[in-house]
């Protein structure tokens, strides 16, 4: 029944068929329907109004979550950015979204020149696809939409019949959107392997998210050891990959267990390639911790550029992605569309990567000997 609900997109408040014709369809007595109905009222996705029907709850403000950034002016479109967070962990899911951060960061700025309303919908992956359907259906005169989950990527085909203007900052997958913006994660990795491999580093570690899971962690991978190889045929790349999962506290554990596998690797590399900064975050501390000296027991690369590279001591050389200019392309793809272009163009946008080299990595022949 729930699985009806979901599939059918009936809209919130939406009215199901009789009782009758729900017992047909799923082939049970009528009695059992009505338990069925009883027990998902109970539960809170159906309401019984006697005299009238069944009707979906409106649930929406448990499963979307909308933050306003910037109000239009008159007649201004708003840019809904879309994000999607595991059930019961919105906070958590924010307080490092180093892509989330940095996409609003440009798009604020394209927003407030071209005096566009900017806000942020959110909503619980697996529960709220439904929800959010509704939210945007309710204002699709005045919206467009660049999307940042992977997760709302199953709605494209809603929102192109919608005629909904929208952009997706990937990559995220394949052929998903006709309008999207790349990031280019596998330059992002060449650059991180082939900077190790000028300093000479021949045994290196390589720590992120499982390639096999996202087509980003695997352009990550990919270039990295690419460019490493290419210097280095003879070289050793060693590997901790993390599992992928959504609820932010299972996140910082795999992380926290990634950092000792690290410390069981250390002593048999003399630098070490950090694909995200939100894994760095905790990987670092920890080998600090224990007594690992960056950059004079191993040279340390990360990837994002984030605040928190500059923060540390040493500074972080980092691969600066670019997500704030990757946003304000996107939102140009977007305002062109509300300028006449039409929503069915394609428009795809590769956005390049730097190497910000900081103080955290040296050649191999100044780390100390092993």
């Amino acid at each position: 029944m729930i699985e009806f609900l979901r599939t059918k997109r009936i809209p919130i408040n939406g009215k199901l068929p009789p009782l009758r014709e729900l017992s047909d369809k799923f082939n049970v007595s009528l009695s059992t329907m009505r338990k069925a109905v009883l027990s998902l009222e109970e539960s809170g996705e159906l309401v019984v109004k006697h005299g009238s029907g069944i009707y979906v709850v409106d649930k929406q403000g448990e499963l979307v979550v909308e933050t306003t950034i910037l109000r239009p002016c008159r007649k201004n479109k708003t840019l809904c950015i879309i994000d999607s967070f595991a059930e019961g962990d919105f906070e958590g899911h924010y307080l490092d979204n180093f892509v989330l951060s940095e996409a609003l960061q440009g798009a604020k700025e394209a927003c407030q020149k071209a005096k566009w309303g900017l806000k942020v919908l959110s909503f619980v992956i697996g529960e709220g696809e439904q929800a959010i359907l509704s939210k945007i259906d309710e204002c699709k005169e005045s919206i467009a939409l660049l999307v940042v989950s992977q997760h709302f990527l199953g709605l494209m085909d809603d929102v192109e019949k919608m005629g909904i203007p929208a952009v997706v900052l990937g990559p995220l997958g394949k052929n998903i959107c006709k309008n999207e913006v790349c990031i280019d994660l596998f330059e992002a990795g060449m650059l991180a392997g082939d900077h190790l491999a000028k300093l000479g580093h021949q045994k290196v570690l390589y720590l992120g998210q499982d390639p096999a899971v996202a087509k980003s962690s695997h352009l990550r991978h990919s270039g990295f050891c690419y460019a490493h190889k290419k210097a280095f045929p003879q070289g050793q790349i060693h590997e901790v990959f993390i599992p992928d999962v959504t609820v932010s506290s299972q996140v910082r554990q795999l992380f926290l267990d990634s950092a000792k596998k690290t410390l069981n690797i250390i002593d048999s590399v003399s630098a070490i390639f950090i694909a995200s900064e939100q894994i760095a975050l905790i990987v670092v501390p920890y080998l600090l911790q224990h007594g690992v000296r960056i950059p004079q027991s191993v040279s340390l690369v990360t990837l994002d550029n984030s605040r928190f590279a500059r923060l540390f001591t040493p500074t972080w050389t980092s691969v600066d992605l670019n997500r704030p200019g990757a946003a304000m392309a996107a939102f140009d793809i977007l305002s062109n569309c509300e300028n006449g272009q039409p929503v069915s163009s394609t428009s795809k946008h590769i956005v390049s990567s730097q190497l910000v080299v900081r103080e955290s990595a040296i050649a191999h022949n100044l780390t100390e000997i092993k």
